[in-house]
C-alpha cells in the first residue's frame, strides 16, 4: 500500500488528532476512513484504512481500555508500528511521532516561563533584565 503526499497528510492529520484525543481513536479513525473514501483515492482511502487498522491493533493489544489510553499509549503504539519492518508500519509511526512531537513541543510552550523583559505591563521590576538602569527611568 503506498500514500501520494494527500494521503501522507491525511494520514498526519488522523495522527495529530489522535495523539491530542487517544481515548477517541476509533471515532476518529472512522470518520478519517470515511472521509478519504468521500474526497480521496481509492489508493489513499486503502492505504488509509490500512495504516490505521495496523495502529488500532497495536493500540488495542498495549491499551484495550479506552479511558485509560494516553499520550505514553500512543507513544508505544508509535514504535510496535514502526517495529513491523514495511512501508506501512514506517509511514504510520513517523506520523504518530510527528504528532507527539508537536504534542510535546506544545506542552513544553504552555509550560515555560515567559521571559522577562521588563517591557511587559505586568512587570513591576523597575530596570529590565540586561540593563543595569531601566530604559523607563531615562525618559521621566
Amino acid at each position: 500500500m503506498e500514500f501520494d503526499e494527500t494521503g501522507l497528510s491525511a494520514l498526519a492529520n488522523f495522527a495529530d488528532a489522535v495523539v491530542s484525543s487517544p481515548r477517541e481513536f476509533e471515532t476518529l479513525a472512522a470518520a478519517a476512513i470515511d472521509d478519504a473514501r468521500r474526497f480521496d483515492s481509492a489508493g489513499n482511502s486503502n492505504a488509509l484504512a490500512a495504516a490505521l487498522d495496523l495502529m488500532g491493533s497495536a493500540l488495542r493489544s498495549i491499551e484495550p481500555s479506552r479511558d485509560a489510553r494516553s499520550v505514553d499509549t500512543m507513544m508505544q503504539v508509535a514504535r510496535r508500528v514502526g517495529d513491523r519492518g514495511d512501508r506501512l508500519g514506517r509511514e504510520a509511526s513517523r506520523a504518530l511521532v510527528w504528532a507527539l512531537e508537536n504534542q510535546l513541543l506544545l506542552a513544553a510552550r504552555r509550560e515555560a516561563e515567559p521571559l522577562p523583559s521588563g517591557a511587559h505591563a505586568l512587570d513591576t521590576d523597575e530596570r529590565e533584565r540586561s540593563r543595569p538602569v531601566s530604559i523607563r527611568s531615562l525618559y521621566k
